[in-house]
């Protein structure tokens, strides 16, 4: 069977990662403009909960489904069937878990309807992030790329019907997602039932669950600590300073963590193709280029950025989010080189040695802790920007030794620069086989 080349890929879920993105945008120009920077504060602090939470209880099951499916090792109707239940269990611990923290981390509780509204949402959050697990795993990118674009897009249409038609405030913003997810939940349900016609079974296939979770815990905790790692910011400022400094800085991260477009759309990728591959050498080739030109691109998307938001972010969110521009300034180059981690660690992820990132991002995480605590009451959203910077920069060059001792490769000629790394898109263009890895 013909591959697609990596570029054509790689385009693919750029697309849909950018339709995300504007979508994204839209959604939060819209809450910002209706519900004030106070209620968007309210809004960030109340998300940032089930997105944390998720992160660990979803115990990394979707990539662990992506590397046994590209690996072929286990019929993937007993895989589909553990799956499920995997999916009752996670979403069972989320739930109490989130509701925990809603009950006891605030001064004052949020509105009760909210909570089971955000808590019914959970499973359904869950079951499609695990459905794009079986999708990346079979490498079908556009079934993939439905999943991961379909909920933003239903939920920026949604948003408009509740939140701006309807008025519903908040609340209106939690509807939209969860109408959203729910209306996802039945593609899932009809592609992996009634397309892949998975027999699903009750049995509890003991051996096959405790490979996934013992694989997939390790993915969890890298993920659940590169979570926290971006929002534990958020927290501290609920914490800490005011709804204001929350929505500025809600907004200055929302705006500068576009420059992460190009590894979420690479790093997809070489997930998949990793897993898929017994070429390590070529593909750990292919990696580094892509590497390099990604960091490159990102400097540029980042200029861009500094420059336009002293125009944009008044004309867009309103003069109201002026105080988000110097903050978005600030944390571009912590949000940048975060790229070099994003785009290395999917390549050990798909290998199945998630726990490199945990190695080096666990301290990064107790530097972003102590710095947000020292900076924060200080400086406000401004702190958190630069604990934000600190705690980045760090983790990442820790991560890039350590990837350049795996690999066996020297950092230097990761980092440096080759004339066949610009010729790309010609490489990109080719095709090849089922048994041959084309850039």
């Amino acid at each position: 069977m013909a591959r697609k080349s990596y570029f054509k890929d790689i385009l693919s879920v750029f697309g849909s990662n950018l339709s995300v993105t504007i979508s994204n945008l839209l959604i939060g120009v819209i809450l910002s403009r209706v519900l004030g920077v106070a209620g968007f504060g309210l809004y960030s602090s109340i998300i940032v909960v089930p997105v944390i939470v998720i992160g660990f209880t979803q115990l990394g099951i979707r990539r662990s489904t992506i590397y046994h499916i590209g690996k072929k090792d286990i019929d993937e109707n007993n895989l589909a069937s553990a799956l499920i239940l995997l999916w009752f269990y996670t979403s069972f611990l989320s739930i109490i878990i989130c509701g925990m923290v809603f009950f006891f981390s605030y001064n004052q509780p949020f509105d009760p309807l909210l909570v089971v509204l955000v808590l019914l949402t959970i499973p359904l959050l869950l079951m499609n992030l695990f459905a794009g697990g079986i999708f990346l795993g079979k490498e079908e990118i556009l079934r993939a790329n439905i999943i991961n674009a379909g909920p933003t897009l239903l939920t920026l249409v949604l948003t408009v019907l509740f939140v701006w038609f309807m008025k519903l405030s908040v609340l209106g913003a939690f509807i939209a997602i969860a109408c959203a997810n729910f209306i996802m939940f039945f593609f899932v349900y009809h592609t992996i039932i009634g397309e892949y016609r998975y027999k699903i079974t009750w049995k509890y296939h003991e051996p096959l669950m405790k490979s996934m979770v013992k694989l997939g815990l390790v993915n969890a905790v890298a993920i659940f600590v590169m979570q926290l790692n971006y929002r534990l910011d958020v927290l501290m400022l609920k914490k800490l300073s005011t709804l204001e400094q929350v929505g500025f800085y809600s907004v200055a991260t929302q705006i500068a963590e576009q420059v992460w477009h190009i590894p979420y759309a690479i790093e997809t990728i070489i997930l998949s193709r990793s897993a898929n591959t017994d070429d390590d050498a070529k593909v750990t080739r292919i990696v580094s280029s892509i590497f390099r030109v990604s960091m490159l691109a990102g400097i540029f998307v980042s200029i861009a950025i500094f420059f336009a938001a002293p125009f944009l972010i008044p004309l867009v969110f309103g003069a109201d989010y002026t105080g988000s521009v110097p903050m978005i300034q600030a944390i571009l180059p912590g949000i940048l080189i975060l790229v070099a981690f994003r785009i290395l660690n999917s390549r050990l992820t798909g290998k199945g040695k998630p726990e490199v990132a945990i190695y080096t991002f666990v301290p990064a995480l107790v530097i972003n802790f102590l710095a947000n605590l020292f900076l924060v009451p200080r400086f406000g959203g401004m702190g958190a920007v630069w604990s934000t910077n600190i705690s980045y920069t760090l983790g990442s060059i820790a991560f890039l030794i350590v990837y350049s001792r795996k690999i066996k490769v020297p950092i230097k000629e990761i980092l440096s620069f080759k004339k066949t790394d610009f010729l790309f898109l010609r490489q990109f263009s080719a095709r090849g086989d089922g048994n041959k890895e084309t850039l």
